[in-house]
């Protein structure tokens, strides 16, 4: 064979080989992928069920610190942060190995936690000493606080506009602070006892879940003003904005059951009955399947949003509440 001919030959079969390797390896780097968790926090068992959105079951059960509450999921990183309410501290979970990788020391009762995207940073809201704390999660160390309201409760971190939303349950305002300055720019007043915060994926409207007077305070975040109230089921709890922005799904507590708002038109268009006292309430990236916690009986509810029935009840642990972003 003259020369040539062998060098193309071989530049053939070299491209080739290097094409089947590519796509070896493409398609093992896509299964080695994990499928995205549900991280539910059970506060009477002290653990946390996880469970595979992709098939809708728990593969596995994490022992926690004492009385398990606030869950937040980095959504680029590989870390899920619990807040213990009793134990006073933070628990730092790899997603990965699903391993409790640290424990962090912030007193008082934290109850609300968000995490920024990659899991950097971490906002922690203390019930009893009203403030917030921020934690660096890489050096696993409170950095700063931030005095706020009574009873910090639900807080939302908008990483776009590098945002911080906080509801203060018992001065029935929301907050939002500058997570740059540390300042807070604005204080909201809302309906009474505001409990859980929804974002849009667009940062520009926050809904106030607000327990005691069972309704929902749309805020223009541009604005910094409420721009409607809508009356929802008994005693809400937590919220959850679908990803793409027409929908949002309200947890009500004491009549168990699920408000359905049309966040254009703002409105109720249903009502869904799940578990016993639903709380923690999240939604898969592609807006098919909304899973609720339910604090009464230790399960969680798993509705399909084509048609606003529940698909699936699993059984978790006890006191199953969820509070925060727990989808990663």
């Amino acid at each position: 064979m003259p020369e040539q001919h062998c060098l193309a030959f071989s530049k053939a079969v070299l491209f080739k080989i290097a094409f089947f390797l590519f796509c070896i390896t493409a398609i093992t780097g896509c299964e080695l992928n994990p499928p995205p968790y549900a991280y539910i926090t059970n506060q009477l068992s002290n653990d946390i069920s996880v469970i595979d959105t992709s098939t809708h079951e728990i593969i596995d059960t994490i022992s926690a610190g004492n009385r398990p509450v606030g869950i937040a999921v980095s959504q680029t990183g590989k870390k899920a942060f619990i807040s213990n309410s009793e134990g006073q501290d933070i628990n730092i979970l790899n997603t990965d190995t699903l391993q409790i990788t640290n424990q962090i020391d912030v007193g008082g009762s934290p109850v609300g936690i968000a995490t920024n995207n990659d899991g950097s940073r971490v906002y922690v809201a203390d019930w009893y000493q009203h403030k917030i704390s921020i934690i660096d999660s890489d050096r696993a160390k409170i950095i700063s606080t931030i005095a706020v309201g009574k009873s910090p409760a639900g807080i939302v971190i908008d990483d776009k506009n590098n945002q911080l939303y906080v509801a203060n349950r018992d001065d029935n305002t929301v907050m939002i602070i500058d997570t740059n300055s540390q300042q807070i720019l604005h204080t909201i007043t809302v309906g009474t006892a505001p409990f859980g915060l929804a974002l849009s994926p667009n940062g520009n409207t926050l809904y106030s879940v607000n327990v005691r007077s069972s309704n929902v305070s749309v805020i223009d975040t541009r604005l910094a003003k409420v721009t409607s109230t809508i009356n929802v089921g008994e005693w809400p709890y937590c919220a959850v904005v679908s990803p793409d922005s027409k929908h949002v799904y309200v947890t009500n507590q004491d009549d168990n059951t699920i408000s359905v708002i049309d966040a254009v038109n703002p409105s109720i268009i249903n009502t869904i009955n799940v578990g016993d006292s639903p709380e923690g309430i999240d939604i898969t990236a592609d807006g098919k399947f909304v899973y609720v916690s339910n604090w009464g009986d230790g399960s969680v509810s798993i509705i399909n949003t084509d048609n606003y029935k529940v698909e699936k009840i699993l059984n978790t642990g006890k006191g199953s509440r969820a509070f925060g972003k727990f989808i990663q």
